[in-house]
């Protein structure tokens, strides 16, 4: 069984109180009963009280990042096993609000490919229109308390700049975010992500289910972008990078997608 580890403010109360428990020995042993003692004495004790402090008031994390990031896994698997079974092969495609007539972006997988037409919310499966499976995405929970002023569709910076403050400054789900964005596609890699354990175990049973029904913060990304660039937008790809802590997205906007019907 893994033990959990302490937390970072358990190991700086600790180090303070041996820090003070070495300054005391250290006066004890030179004995020099002058002002550089009692310096030394008080510094000692300015530690122990600090040191001890930190240590009322601090604890590990409530719940270990790795089991939080191994909670959904299941459900998402299964979801795409089901998809499968269906014949719906298609990546996850985010579609907003004029697509959908829905408040919400909603979440489609075509059977095969999505070329254009409006998708009706009210079932999972369309009877009609484009054929394929509608899913609420997995990250409207996170946003449906949030109030989240949308910049300009044409402007790629301040898009950007939401991405990086929902996804870093409100959510913090990792410690940075960098994009790349050529032309129609726009690649997200989320740095120290704090889930990874999660994206790890999808991968290795099909790199297929990241692309078909994302995570929350994946899913995040591309509902953000629909509602930002008023754009149908496919997550292409979805995988951890070279290191087990780097997530990367692949989407495309898909303009010709989105002309008024």
């Amino acid at each position: 069984m893994k033990l959990r580890m302490p937390g970072k403010y358990f190991l700086a109360g600790l180090l303070l109180v041996a820090t003070a428990a070495i300054l005391i020995a250290l006066a004890l042993l030179t004995n020099r009963g002058d002002i550089t003692s009692a310096a030394i004495v008080i510094c000692s004790m300015a530690c122990a009280v600090t040191g001890i402090f930190i240590l009322t008031f601090s604890g590990g994390e409530p719940v270990d990042m790795r089991v939080v990031g191994l909670l959904p896994t299941g459900d998402q698997m299964n979801i795409c096993r089901i998809q499968s079974d269906l014949g719906i092969l298609g990546n996850a495609h985010f579609l907003p609000h004029r697509i959908t007539g829905d408040i919400r972006v909603m979440l489609f997988n075509p059977a095969s490919e999505y070329k254009e037409g409006m998708v009706a919310t009210d079932d999972s499966f369309p009877l009609s229109g484009p054929a394929g499976m509608v899913t609420i995405p997995s990250c409207y929970p996170l946003l449906r308390d949030q109030v989240i002023t949308l910049p300009e569709k044409e402007n790629r910076d301040e898009v950007i700049r939401l991405l990086r403050e929902t996804l870093i400054g409100l959510f913090d789900f990792a410690s940075a975010l960098s994009t790349d964005w050529q032309d129609h596609t726009i690649t997200v890699t989320m740095h120290k992500y704090r889930f990874s354990a999660g994206c790890q175990i999808i991968a290795r049973e099909s790199p297929r289910c990241c692309s078909m029904h994302p995570c929350p913060a994946c899913s995040l990304c591309g509902a953000l972008l629909a509602q930002s660039m008023d754009m149908v937008i496919s997550l292409d790809r979805c995988s951890p990078g070279t290191d087990p802590e780097e997530i990367t997205a692949v989407f495309t906007l898909l303009p010709t997608l989105n002309r008024n019907p």
